[in-house]
């Protein structure tokens, strides 16, 4: 930290050697979201997590069983990342670490990531700015289309934050589970994506 203050006030970093790049590392995202469904959020309470280690592979992240995951912060759950000499040992190195990584209670973005690393293009390093998006259906399992799906989740953000607090019947959008967690429902989904759809012709 001290030397991240100074080299952003002009100093420079005095080294023995100078650093070379050598490797390669790749960093996925496990969010609270549903790929399968738009990467619509996900609520609940963590009951189980089992966290991938051994040589090059690293966890950064914050929730443990007992952890709620709610609308209201954002949806990253922890940073998956690994270091491997190539390109592929670090492919083959994060596809293990997805395999063992274990989030239980919420929908999470591993499968998502799973499907990224077994993919023959990704392997290849055949990927472009559009990549995702042209291949997204085949990584998600998703039938929606990729940008109603976004507005979907946005307009569910925004309409959970206006009815906080708002008391609505429980057999017209919500239930509440055996472990207290309020769970939405499908009308409830189609109600935020009839707003998305409004909002996105005006």
């Amino acid at each position: 930290m001290q030397w991240q203050i100074r080299i952003a006030a002009g100093e420079h970093l005095d080294l023995p050697e100078p650093i070379e790049p050598r490797g390669w590392s790749i960093e996925c995202r496990i969010t609270s979201e549903d790929p399968a469904h738009g990467f619509l959020p996900s609520t609940g309470r963590i009951s189980f997590v089992h966290v991938p280690a051994g040589p090059g592979v690293r966890w950064d992240g914050g929730i443990e069983p007992g952890s709620s995951i709610g609308l209201h912060y954002d949806s990253l759950l922890g940073k998956l990342i690994v270091w491997a000499g190539t390109r592929d040992a670090a492919i083959e190195r994060m596809r293990r670490a997805l395999h063992e990584l274990r989030v239980v209670g919420v929908e999470t973005s591993r499968e998502f990531h799973l499907r990224v690393m077994e993919h023959d293009d990704y392997r290849r390093g055949d990927v472009s700015i559009q990549w995702l998006e042209q291949h997204l259906p085949e990584l998600t399992n998703a039938p929606v289309p990729w940008g109603e799906t976004r507005l979907a989740a946005v307009a569910a953000a925004l309409l959970a934050d206006r009815d906080r607090g708002v008391s609505v019947p429980s057999h017209e959008s919500r239930v509440t589970s055996h472990d207290g967690e309020s769970r939405i429902t499908n009308h409830e989904h189609d109600r935020w994506r009839d707003a998305a759809r409004r909002d996105a012709l005006r």
